[in-house]
């Protein structure tokens, strides 16, 4: 069976994931631990709202012992053993938190999601893997693409600092078969000898665009609009004593109340997604280039 990359329901949690994998390939060692900028709280603007996205869990130089203590306490019940056995249906952890705005209305999410995959922190560094991972080796031409962007575009929006540890994409996927997102990403990494990281967000002096894609108008307001309030950071970070990888991603997005009048349907389909991402990533390593 054929698990493609561009199946459209998957659109959000590949995106988050390969995104990881892309990039993490074209890596550049900057030194033995990350920079401190990097393991401090950052704050983000959601509609308005301020929201705390929190480091990473593990930092790049912990022992086995240390990884461990800082991982179980998320695991809710689990044991680390369980969540770390070898299997593509290996436990996956997602949580998500509402953001509300000071009258308690939702106005977008805070998502965090941690697993294992058995593979090398060098895998992950496999151009031919990280290929296949961001979709580049498939044939499955549907629902996500990027782009690189062009310096006049970048030089318009008063950017300066792209190069080879920040770099911006054009990107366009499908939100859970509903919505479709186009914007400029901004793509920060960093790494060491045992964690990689990315940080990407929305670069909010572009015009970035939502319109609906099931036919949708919502009232008199049509069927698109602008969009803005994304952010986040995915980590891979080599497990001490062990042939494993521990991958972490925490972002945050706003939800236009257009979307969904409401509901909790972000809330409701985004955990089955995630997970089944996860697993398509491992299936992906385990089959090998």
């Amino acid at each position: 069976m054929k698990h493609s990359i561009h199946h459209r329901s998957l659109s959000l949690g590949i995106f988050a994931l390969t995104v990881l994998a892309s990039w993490i390939s074209n890596r550049h060692t900057l030194g033995d631990d990350l920079t401190d900028a990097f393991a401090k709280p950052t704050t983000v603007q959601i509609a308005d709202q301020s929201v705390t996205l929190p480091p990473p869990t593990l930092a790049a130089d912990l022992d086995s012992d240390a990884q461990q203590r800082r991982i179980t306490p998320l695991l809710r019940g689990l044991s680390f053993k369980q969540f770390a056995r070898d299997s593509v249906v290996a436990p996956v952890r997602i949580y998500l938190r509402y953001i509300t705005n000071e009258a308690g209305d939702r106005v977008g999410h805070d998502v965090h999601m941690i697993f294992i995959i058995h593979e090398s922190l060098q895998t992950f560094s496999d151009q031919n893997i990280a290929k296949r991972l961001s979709g580049e080796a498939s044939d499955d031409a549907t629902a996500q693409t990027s782009s690189d962007v062009s310096a006049e575009t970048l030089q318009s929006l008063g950017i300066d600092d792209a190069g080879p540890e920040v770099r911006y994409r054009n990107v366009e996927f499908e939100l859970l078969d509903k919505i479709q997102l186009t914007g400029l990403l901004r793509i920060a990494q960093q790494s060491s000898a045992t964690q990689n990281r990315i940080d990407v967000s929305l670069v909010e002096t572009f015009d970035n665009r939502w319109r609906f894609t099931d036919g949708r108008e919502s009232d008199a307001t049509g069927s698109s609009g602008e969009y803005s309030g994304f952010q986040g950071w995915l980590t891979a970070t080599s497990l001490a004593g062990m042939d494993a990888v521990f991958v972490e991603a925490r972002f945050v997005m706003h939800e236009p109340k257009r979307w969904f009048a409401g509901s909790n349907y972000v809330r409701s389909k985004l955990p089955l997604v995630l997970q089944e991402a996860a697993r398509d990533l491992r299936r992906r390593f385990k089959a090998g280039p």
